[in-house]
Parts: structure tokens; C-alpha cells; sequence
């Protein structure tokens, strides 16, 4: 009797095996049918694909579908232009999603993707390459089915590019080795989306480099109220660099444009936190420098984000008396003051100013003292300056690890107020 029960079930776990193989290629036409279909139904771009495997291994119990670089291409006024590229997209769904009918909707529980590049372009015009939606596809969908639903609960991207230009002013941002993921249920309306993040962030407006792969990580947990396209933020954590920030608040979709109401400041007030700033090509290790002070980083952003106008805000940095000493270097740099602000009041890019009240440090008996305005920063930046103080030039090298072809030597002695314009500067 026992070896009847055995003989049995090892017919059926036989038979399972052989199932488990068999059943990807009856129905691998029929995803990709529904794939294809899904995407030729919503979007006006020319959208390829090498091929759509099926596999019941991959994410057992679950059916895992893997296409194998997907493109998506513009068409005019952008066309041949990359929008979206996936080295590999899977797709995990229940098992019973493959024995649904021609008309029948399949439900996507997970995603993941490798080797992306998504590449935002507004042109002079101001027209964006990603509105590829076909303008009449939801009056057709009124009343009828669509063939890929998506109720996701996880999602993952790996080794992502993300790249954005705009050509009228002059911004140009790109995000490499981004990865990121997220957990949470898409099929309620309101949900706290957990998510992780990191990437290396690169940031250039009118031609001046301001961020080059500065490395962000990001740890959120988001409440997303699908009805009010509104996105909160609840425990989170961000990394600039080594620079800690915290958020509050919310950014919400609008028909034209985004509402922003956020809040950030560092949770804590380390003077380790500016060093934190810089690139650490630039900076070397700082796990055993000596810090003495505060620094702190907090600001605002509020109000409507679109075409003619941006969120007002106002970011305020700020050190007193701080100190740092690197462990191998035999001098400190002390007296530390850093008062700035990055301020917006109207809503107009071009009315953002930065007053930069004060920065004054000393090297020993050297002391350096500067302050700044800078205004009208998109249109012809002007620059009002005053520079005053001493620096002996072979102290900077035995207070701050500077790798320099030939040692620095000299006096550099400054009593100096300028004033200028950047087109100016350009043209001289």
C-alpha cells in the first residue's frame, strides 16, 4: 500500500514538473499578445521588445513574465528620441492570471527592472517628450476592459539613469546608478508606500555645474491618497552627500502643475554635517575629524509649481564659531561662521536671490572674512562682493587634505568689493 501511495505521488509530483515547464510555452504568445496590446492601446510612441519570456520557476508559486529590452522612441517633434529603456522588465501575477480570457484583464502584483534610462526633454517650447498618452485612448476605454491591470503591492528598479533637459532654461539633471523600491497596496486608494533610494545626483543651470554625482539616499515612508494625487511624507530619512535632512509635508498633483507645502531642516546640528557637504574626493575620510560647533539647514517650499511659476522658499544655513582638525594634519581651521540664505518670495525663478551675510574662518592668526549677494539668477545673475583678509597659502594644505601637484606658498592678502553681472563676465 505504501509503495502504491508513493508510486501515485510521484506520478503527480512528475506530472507538476513536466506542467511547470510545459505551461510557459502555451501561453507565452498569449502574454505577449496582451503586452503588446496594453501598450499599442494607451501610448503614441514607437514601443519594441526583443522578446517575452514565461517562466513558473522564477518566482514560484507565482507566474514571473520577463521582457527583454524594452524601448519606447518618440515620435515628432521628438522624434527619435529615447523616452524610456529597460535592459529587462519582470512582471510577477498569480498563476490563475494565465488562464484568463481574450477580454479578461491580468492583474501585475510585482515589478522589477535593471538597466533603465528614462530621459525627460522640454524643448524651447516648452513641450515635453513624455506625453505620449494617445489623446482619445480613454473616451475609447470608457466601458471596456483593459488588457494589463496593474495592483501592484512591490516594485524594484536597479542600476537606473534618469535624465531631464530643459532646453528654455537651461537646467540639465542627471541621476545614474539609481536604485529604488517600494512595498505597499496599490489596490486601496490610500496607502503608505515604503520606499528605499539611492543614486548619485548630477545638477548643471545656464552652463555652471552645482552638483557632480553627489550621492543621495533616501528612506521614506510616503501616504499617497490616490484620489487627491497627494503624496505626504511620514518617517523618512535623506542623505545629501554625508549631509542628514528630514522632510514634512506633501506635494499634490493639480491639473496644471504640482502644490508643494514641505518643510526640511537637519535632525541634527553636528558640525560634521558641512564637511558632510563636500564631495568626499575633496573632503577624504572624515571618520576621526575633530569637530567643534554647529551647523544646521533648514527651509520651506510652498506654493504651485508650473509653467509661469515655481513654490516660494526659503532655505537658511547656518554655522557659529565652529572648528574642524583633520587627525594627520597639524593645523585646525577655526572660528568657523557661515550665515546664508536662499530665498524666493514671489513665485518667479528669476526673483530667487542668495545672500550669503557672512563666512569667515581662520587659520592660526589668519583670519578671511567674505559676504555676497547675488540676484536676478536665471535671466543675468549680479554678483556684489567683498573679499577681505589674509591667508598664508601653505597653511591651507596643513589644515585640509588639498592633493596638489606642487605645494602651495605665499601670502594672499584681500581688501576687495566687486560688482558684476555674469554676461559681462562672458563676453571679457
Amino acid at each position: 500500500m505504501l509503495k502504491k501511495i508513493l508510486k501515485i505521488t510521484g506520478i503527480v509530483l512528475l506530472f507538476l514538473i513536466v506542467a511547470l515547464f510545459a505551461i510557459p510555452y502555451f501561453f507565452k504568445d498569449a502574454i505577449k499578445a496582451k503586452v503588446l496590446e496594453a501598450i499599442n492601446k494607451n501610448v503614441d510612441a514607437t514601443v519594441t521588445f526583443n522578446d517575452a519570456d514565461l517562466s513558473l520557476f522564477r518566482s514560484f508559486p507565482q507566474a514571473n513574465v520577463n521582457l527583454d529590452k524594452l524601448v519606447v522612441l518618440n515620435k515628432a517633434p521628438f522624434a527619435g528620441d529615447t523616452l524610456v529603456s529597460f535592459g529587462e522588465v519582470s512582471l510577477d501575477m498569480s498563476i490563475k492570471q494565465l488562464f484568463k480570457g481574450k477580454d479578461e484583464p491580468i492583474n501585475i502584483d510585482a515589478i522589477q527592472s535593471k538597466d533603465g534610462l528614462i530621459n525627460i526633454i522640454f524643448n524651447k517650447d516648452g513641450l515635453g517628450n513624455f506625453d505620449i498618452a494617445l489623446k482619445n485612448a480613454k473616451k475609447k476605454d470608457d466601458g471596456q476592459s483593459n488588457p494589463l491591470a496593474l495592483k501592484i503591492k512591490e516594485y524594484k528598479i536597479e542600476n537606473f539613469r534618469f535624465h531631464y533637459t530643459d532646453e528654455k532654461s537651461k537646467i540639465k539633471m542627471k541621476i545614474d546608478s539609481l536604485y529604488h523600491s517600494g512595498n505597499g497596496d496599490f489596490t486601496s486608494s490610500k496607502l503608505d508606500l515604503v520606499t528605499t533610494s539611492a543614486a548619485r545626483v548630477s545638477l548643471d543651470m545656464d552652463k555652471i555645474n552645482y552638483m557632480n554625482k553627489v550621492p543621495l539616499t533616501l528612506n521614506a515612508t510616503i501616504a499617497i491618497d490616490m484620489d487627491q494625487k497627494k503624496y505626504a511624507f511620514k518617517q523618512n530619512k535623506a542623505l545629501i552627500n554625508k549631509l542628514p535632512l528630514e522632510f514634512d509635508g506633501y506635494i499634490q498633483m493639480l491639473e496644471k502643475g504640482q502644490q508643494y507645502d514641505l518643510t526640511f531642516n537637519t535632525p541634527s546640528s553636528d558640525f560634521r554635517n558641512f564637511l558632510g557637504l563636500i564631495p568626499s574626493a575633496y573632503s577624504g575620510s572624515l571618520e576621526n575629524v575633530k569637530t567643534e560647533g554647529k551647523f544646521t539647514v533648514k527651509g520651506f517650499a510652498k506654493g504651485i509649481y508650473s509653467d509661469s511659476s515655481v513654490p516660494k522658499f526659503n532655505i537658511a544655513i547656518a554655522s557659529n564659531d565652529a572648528s574642524f582638525q583633520y587627525p594627520n594634519l597639524p593645523k585646525a581651521v577655526k572660528h568657523i561662521v557661515i550665515d546664508t540664505k536662499i530665498v524666493n518670495d514671489t513665485g518667479l525663478m528669476n526673483d530667487t536671490y542668495v545672500n550669503l551675510d557672512k563666512l569667515s574662518f581662520a587659520i592660526d592668526q589668519d583670519v578671511f572674512n567674505a559676504k555676497a549677494n547675488i540676484k536676478n539668477v536665471v535671466e543675468n545673475p549680479l554678483v556684489n562682493a567683498e573679499l577681505n583678509g589674509t591667508i598664508n597659502l601653505a597653511n591651507l594644505s596643513k589644515a585640509y587634505p588639498i592633493k596638489l601637484k606642487k605645494p602651495l606658498s605665499g601670502i594672499l592678502k584681500a581688501d576687495v568689493k566687486t560688482r558684476f553681472d555674469m554676461q559681462s563676465v562672458e563676453k571679457s
